[in-house]
């Protein structure tokens, strides 16, 4: 099934994990299948903003859980660069390719736990920018049980299958082998979580029901064991998010193509409309840009870069991403689909490279 591989992180037994380096044969995630259920599983996946680019072939960065309308939880090294959230969607679907645009939630801010460093505390948030279009997931602060060593456990992620693929849900039974104070572990009995599942739910049956009592951290390459974050012990984190957003939920207008982003001046990302963020410029100001890319504005109509300008995603319409210094009505012309590969600084994601990279070594990514 596929669950996340951990990314990263802990000690000399965790192995970085890239699935471009792994033989199928070593990517395959043991037992499982595809899971219609768990609808406020998700999965968590980099938003390009480039035209060309479709957000349905968009991979599985990691996989996360929401607990209230506008907040999910997933593994802390998912959102390791909390300014990477900012170009990342959730995607509310069985299956990731066959999303529609409702099902596919943007991030407006990223939270890490306090205490955590890589394979500790691995816990973070993803806070939406409106609701999501199903019903959270029930929780509870309750003690993971006492007998829990030898217990079968199912995990759900997004991640990857037997196959090599990933963006479908799955899920699988594991094994509970051991129990610390901050997380627990488990064995393929037979799925495992695996590449991409990195920030999934792992669940125990308790009093005849399912409860919710982990969130995937990391494993090893043959995705045959893995480590999982304790819920219980991480309660207060979890109900400080859900409680943050119940009474200051984030607000974020949509994008006005009639506005001037470099007259949107601001001080935070949250100053800006949604899929924007609050960047630096040269003359020490700051000013509203498309997420991942540099100080700008919008100019015409586009279908295709021209020159050194990406023809960037505007709504439902590609638009010429111009430099503050550069007119708005700068002639394009071009073809929309080529966009994609021809773009200096693809999806600038020195953010996600980064959330990737180190995320990968975990089971997430």
């Amino acid at each position: 099934m596929g669950l996340l591989l951990a990314a990263g992180a802990c000690g000399p037994s965790v192995v970085p994990v890239s699935p471009e380096t792994l033989s199928p044969a070593r990517r395959a995630v043991v037992g499982g299948a595809a899971e219609p259920g768990y609808a406020a599983v998700a999965a968590i996946v980099p938003v390009s903003p480039f035209c060309g680019e479709p957000d349905e072939a968009a991979r599985v960065l990691c996989t996360g859980t929401l607990v209230a309308p506008r907040v999910v939880l997933t593994a802390a090294h998912c959102v390791e660069n909390t300014e990477a959230p900012r170009v990342f969607s959730v995607v509310f679907a069985a299956e990731t390719a066959r999303a529609s645009a409702a099902q596919r939630i943007r991030v407006v801010e990223g939270r890490l736990h306090p205490a955590w460093r890589p394979g500790v505390n691995d816990v973070g948030v993803l806070m939406l920018a409106s609701d999501a279009p199903v019903a959270p997931l029930a929780w509870e602060a309750r003690a993971f049980p006492a007998d829990g060593v030898g217990r079968v456990a199912r995990v759900v992620g997004f991640g990857m299958d037997g196959e090599g693929g990933s963006g479908l849900r799955r899920g699988g039974l594991s094994r509970i082998t051991s129990v610390d104070a901050f997380a627990f572990s488990i064995e393929a009995a037979p799925a495992m979580s695996c590449g991409g599942d990195s920030g999934g739910p792992v669940f125990i049956e308790q009093d005849g029901l399912e409860r919710w009592v982990g969130v995937t951290s990391f494993g090893d390459l043959t995705c045959t064991t893995g480590t999982n974050t304790r819920v219980d012990v991480h309660a207060d984190f979890i109900q400080a998010a859900i409680d943050d957003a119940a009474h200051d939920a984030p607000v974020r207008t949509p994008v006005d193509l009639d506005e001037d982003a470099c007259a949107q001046r601001c001080r935070a990302h949250g100053d800006c409309p949604v899929g924007m963020a609050c960047v630096a410029r040269e003359d020490g100001t700051r000013s509203c840009a498309v997420a991942g890319l540099e100080a700008g504005h919008f100019g015409p109509s586009c279908t295709s870069a021209q020159g050194e300008h990406p023809c960037v995603k505007a709504g439902s319409a590609c638009r010429l991403w111009l430099p503050c210094s550069t007119p708005r009505d700068a002639t394009a012309r071009g073809g929309c689909a080529a966009a994609g590969g021809g773009n200096p600084g693809l999806l600038p994601l020195v953010l996600l490279a980064r959330a990737w990279g180190r995320g990968r070594r975990a089971k997430g990514g």
